[in-house]
């Protein structure tokens, strides 16, 4: 062959074969491309399937094996490297195999995909695990410890925590509240509580405690995250929250647990956070602590336990402890237990004042100490700090700044004062913290809203006395403070003395102020100008002051809205009030007035005039009380003033009348001679919202319950109750009836006789005192219909010759339907206090009371069943000499809760058929230890089952 033609064959076999080869690398590259892909898709199956096992198990507070994170780690790289392999395969794949076709890139991609294909084979086969996850390395304990001082040794708080324990063992008890004010101690109480929960039987029924710190700026994706923790499960901090709160949801309704919330200061949705909220939740508890009872309101807790300060002994001790041994030096130790009581047995106070003064020998520091303590000043950066700053936080969180003013308001008064609850809200009124302009009900229930408010906020207590309220002694240095601290108009404007004999001649440069509270000081005379220039007082109270007369410069305050001069006793004059137009409040109780001061009538705006307790007035000139159109309350209880129409016409003086003439009145309170010459009908009596009318001859004695609120009350002492007359309208219409040494009748039922009542449907309490005439209550033989069939309160004291509660034959229905309580005081003749006919009445009784009756037998007479008497809550019996029973041995008691027996000597049995007799409800029986261990049984399971519930009486001394 010719040398050309030899090079046109050797041509063409070059063409053939680069063809072959290409579509035959072709061909290889789409086969490794399909079985990459093929075992590529395998692996990412199996891949995704251990995922999505190691997520649930994440949900069970499991986590991969670190040979399964290795494996993913490996499949993720290897994913980094066939991705792109398997794109440039279907890239090639479009371009075919022309002439124009790179052989080399596709030859060498061929090859790294059979690599690649082998490499993922080995992974798919080395994805058979023996555990995919595990329990992550910290496993999750039933009770995390936390840290604080331990209250081993300390008798109440120990009681306290046992009390929740036993509250937490209960099955009704699902959400528990421990509240009360900043720096009281509990969170320290439930820290120790948690603490003691490890070793507790409690923990048979829980698997696990979660504690979470909730504080002042909740934030719920804080509060889930906590909860997370605690569980070992990992929650996306990026997550929505509700997704979250699926997860938590999802783990806690496999777990059986206890929730402390500590330090909550409003209402957390538990839904939202993702905490199970079924009423079958049993095993699942929730405990919080919060310096506000509406909190606990909110969160709808089952029992709210307050933690109240501590008692001068234990309170001395933390103060010592903390303190050191210097306080036992002689010296030091009076003027140490000065300083503890001031921190009034506020654990925080103690702690923080102790620890400042520990080991300090100096008589002068400790001297220095108390000094600043006494007058609301922090000595110390450290009270300031941890104290004053951490309770503030309570006035922060009041809800508006009316709230504010009014507790600031309260620190006026002096330290460990129980302010009258009617005279802060008429003193708010006044300084314009009420809407002065509505009527005065709505005033006063405004003022109960705020002082509840400021209650269950943990910033007022209750005071010494019903109705009264007053400033714990460090909550109130802490108001003196803030208001120091703020520098604010309020603080500014108003003026505080304690303590004073003589008050300054003027106040120079005072021309702003607002407010004077000079209550409790022996003040004993004002200086002629002292009011000079005071042209904003509104606020005037020198109640309880040694003062006789008020100087003539009070004319010139006519801002004023409250005059406050209560049980001034000594005050026998005040000079004309006729320039205090704006006046809202004059309260002159308890003075020696003879007369009413002059310009009284024109007081246009005046809606209340306390004249409680003047047993000196004799003098209220002719159309003064009519003058006052806007008068809604008058008070002249126990008042010497004679109401008489006929002789006060005669002498130019106020009669009934004029009263008669108010329209806004309301409330009146006020004693009469007699009522044949007053006009005491049922229309006008049934207009007034509350009344408290004594009809009592020559005596304007005060030894008489006070009116409860919105209560119409009637006292009939030392009146012939047959002879007397115009008592129809006030019978009818009272809700509270008491008559104390009254004579003419022998039973109730013949008062409604004599007057033509129907039957006292109005009464709702009846109290029946020192009335020899009276036999029985009821008695049957002149009456047919009902009577008392709305009576709810029962109470007979020192009625010599009462016999029986019931006589004769009474009608059965409706009588005595209502009555709850019934007390019976010093009734030397009667023998039983519920005959069996009387039984048959009472079916809504609930308590009963029986003290100092000598002959009684017995409590209930006749064959008694748990039907009889299904509300019988309390039965309290002392001094009863001859008393051999309760009543009948019943198979069971409905709702009995509480037995107290005191002195009854012939009392051995108690009323219990059966041990299954035992009231469920059966709380408590109290009684004196030698009574108790004379008590016969009628078998053991009884005994066993009351002694259980017996709490021994200490002796009266």
């Amino acid at each position: 062959m010719d040398p050309l033609g030899s090079v046109i064959v050797e041509t063409g076999r070059c063409i053939f074969s680069f063809f072959f080869t290409s579509i035959a690398t072709v061909i290889k590259l789409q086969h490794n491309t399909g079985r990459l892909r093929k075992e590529f898709e395998k692996l990412e199956d199996r891949k995704n399937g251990i995922e999505e096992d190691v997520r649930l198990a994440e949900t069970e507070g499991k986590c991969a094996t670190e040979q399964v994170k290795g494996w993913i780690r490996k499949v993720e790289e290897i994913e980094q490297e066939v991705q792109p392999m398997l794109e440039k395969a279907d890239r090639l794949a479009v371009q075919g195999c022309g002439p124009c076709c790179n052989i080399l890139p596709r030859y060498r991609l061929c090859r790294r995909m059979a690599k690649k294909q082998l490499e993922v084979q080995q992974l798919i086969s080395s994805c058979c695990f023996d555990n995919v996850v595990t329990d992550k390395k910290s496993p999750v304990r039933a009770v995390e410890k936390q840290q604080g001082p331990s209250l081993a040794g300390q008798r109440e708080a120990e009681e306290m925590i046992e009390k929740l324990m036993d509250l937490l063992k209960g099955d009704e008890n699902k959400r528990i509240a421990v509240w009360g004010m900043g720096g009281v101690g509990k969170t320290t109480l439930v820290r120790n509580l948690n603490n003691e929960l490890e070793s507790s039987s409690l923990m048979e029924s829980i698997d696990i405690v979660i504690w979470i710190t909730v504080s002042k700026d909740l934030d719920l994706k804080k509060v889930q995250s906590q909860i997370a923790k605690r569980l070992n499960l990992e929650l996306d901090p990026n997550e929505v929250i509700e997704e979250r709160a699926k997860m938590l949801l999802k783990r806690l309704m496999m777990k059986k647990f206890l929730l402390i919330l500590d330090d909550v200061w409003e209402h957390i949705d538990l839904d939202i956070v993702g905490v199970p909220q079924t009423d079958d939740q049993a095993n699942r508890k929730i405990l919080l602590t919060t310096r506000s009872l509406d909190v606990c309101r909110a969160m709808m807790t089952d029992e709210e336990i307050k933690l109240d300060v501590l008692k001068q002994e234990a309170a001395w001790n933390l103060f010592a402890q903390n303190a050191g041994d210097v306080v036992e030096v002689p010296s030091i130790n009076p003027l140490a237990r000065a300083v503890a009581k001031e921190c009034g047995g506020l654990p925080l106070a103690l702690k923080t004042v102790g620890k400042s003064m520990r080991n300090k020998r100096r008589i002068e520091l400790w001297k220095h100490a108390l000094h600043h303590l006494q007058h609301s000043d922090p000595h110390v950066k450290h009270i300031e700090d941890e104290v004053y700053r951490r309770l503030k936080l309570s006035y922060d969180s009041l809800p508006s700044k009316i709230l504010q003013s009014c507790f600031l308001f309260c620190s006026l008064y002096p330290e460990n004062y129980s302010i009258r609850t009617d005279e802060l809200i008429q003193c708010w009124i006044a300084d314009r913290l009420i809407n002065e302009h509505q009527p005065l009900e709505d005033c006063f229930n405004d003022g109960i809203a705020l002082i509840e408010t400021l209650k269950d906020s943990c910033l007022l207590e209750q005071g010494d006395c019903a109705g009264t309220v007053k400033l714990h002694d460090v909550v109130r240095d802490v108001a003196i403070w803030i208001s120091t601290k703020q520098g604010s108009e309020k603080p500014c404007a108003s003026i505080l003395f304690t303590n004073i004999t003589k008050p300054p001649k003027q106040f120079s440069g005072f021309s702003e102020l607002t407010v004077i509270i000079l209550v409790g000081n022996p003040i004993n005379k004002i200086h002629d100008n002292l009011f000079a220039g005071l042209r904003k007082l509104r606020v005037l109270n020198l109640s309880q002051s040694h003062i006789v007369t008020l100087p003539p410069s009070l004319s010139q305050l006519q801002e004023l809205r409250a005059l406050l001069l209560r049980d001034c006793c000594y005050l026998e004059k005040l000079p004309s009030l006729g320039a205090l137009r704006k006046l809202l409040v004059m309260d002159l109780s308890g003075t020696r007035l003879r007369e009413l001061p002059n310009g009284t009538s024109k007081l246009k705006k005046l809606q209340e005039l306390h004249l409680f307790r003047t047993h000196h007035l004799e003098t209220i000139e002719a159309g003064t009380i009519s003058g006052l159109q806007s008068l809604e309350l008058l008070d002249m209880s126990f008042s010497a003033y004679k109401w008489d129409t006929r002789c006060n016409v005669d002498y130019g003086k106020a009669s009934f009348n004029e009263i008669l003439t108010l329209d806004r009145l309301s409330i009146v309170k006020l004693r009469l001679d007699k009522v044949d010459s007053v006009t005491l009908d049922s229309a006008w009596l049934m207009k007034l919202r509350e009344f408290n009318i004594q009809i009592s001859p020559g005596s304007c004695d005060s030894n008489n319950l006070a009116t409860q609120h919105d209560e119409k009350r009637a006292i009939l002492r030392g009146v012939d109750l047959m002879g007397i007359k115009g008592l129809n309208g006030l019978l009818d219409t009272a809700s509270a009836l008491d008559l104390v040494i009254c004579g003419g009748i022998s039973a109730l039922s013949e008062l409604s006789i004599s007057h033509r009542l129907s039957s006292l449907e109005s009464v709702k309490s009846l109290s029946i005192s020192k009335c020899d005439c009276i036999t029985s209550l009821i008695s049957g033989d002149n009456i047919s219909g009902t009577i008392l069939p709305n009576l709810e309160h029962l109470s007979l004291n020192r009625l010599e010759n009462l016999g029986a509660i019931l006589g004769g034959m009474v009608p059965r229905k409706g009588c005595l339907k209502w009555l709850k309580t019934i007390e019976v005081v010093d009734c030397k003749k009667l023998r039983a206090l519920i005959s069996f006919a009387l039984l048959q009445q009472v079916k809504n009784l609930e308590q009963i009371k029986v003290k100092n009756c000598s002959k009684m037998k017995y409590i209930i007479g006749g064959e008694v069943s748990a039907e009889m008497i299904p509300k019988l809550r309390v039965i309290e019996l002392s001094d009863l000499p001859m008393l051999k029973t309760i009543c009948s041995r019943l198979p069971a008691w409905p709702a009995l809760e509480m037995i107290e027996v005191r002195n009854c000597p012939m009392l051995t049995k108690l009323p219990f058929a059966t041990s299954n007799g035992v009231a469920a409800t059966l709380k408590e029986i109290r009684g004196e230890l030698q009574w108790w261990n004379r008590l016969i049984y009628s078998n053991d399971e009884i005994k066993s089952s009351l002694q259980q519930r017996f709490q021994p009486l200490k002796p009266l001394r």
